[in-house]
């Protein structure tokens, strides 16, 4: 039987990184834009729960924040719990196998920057500090 998704979008919160165990747990939704439009001419979004375990709960943890588009790959699993109420409530997770990034870090700190500036235009780089630089065409070594 075969058993694998891969699903692409963009962070809707910081994901959560939790421990159960001695094993590492990150959970986290993404919203990703359905291929086609509704009758008021505008794309809808599907919003995928994920979760990731161990070194990978890590990584996405540590290098993935809210809004950043990204790429996972892994294994739908459904399951179900009972609430307080005593109602049975159904799961459905994207248990994650893959991560890629789906933007360069330009790309991605330019989205931060301009949601941060209210939407000023992005001009220059980055230093490994976050700090703007501007650099010349004659500065740059190709």
């Amino acid at each position: 039987m075969l058993n694998s998704c891969q699903i692409q979008g963009r962070l809707t919160a910081e994901p959560e990184l939790n421990t159960s165990g001695s094993t590492q747990v990150v959970r986290f939704t993404l919203a990703s834009q359905r291929s086609f439009k509704n009758k008021n001419g505008d794309y809808d979004a599907d919003f995928i729960r994920c979760t990731a375990f161990g070194q990978r709960a890590n990584f996405i943890a540590q290098h993935f924040h809210k809004g950043q588009k990204m790429i996972v790959e892994g294994r739908w699993q459904t399951g179900s719990y009972t609430d307080q109420q005593g109602n049975k409530v159904y799961t459905n997770d994207l248990v994650v196998s893959n991560t890629e990034f789906d933007e360069t870090r330009n790309q991605n700190n330019q989205q931060q920057n301009n949601a941060q500036n209210n939407n000023q235009s992005y001009q220059g780089g980055y230093s490994q500090q976050g700090a703007q630089i501007d650099i010349g065409d004659d500065e740059l070594p190709f």
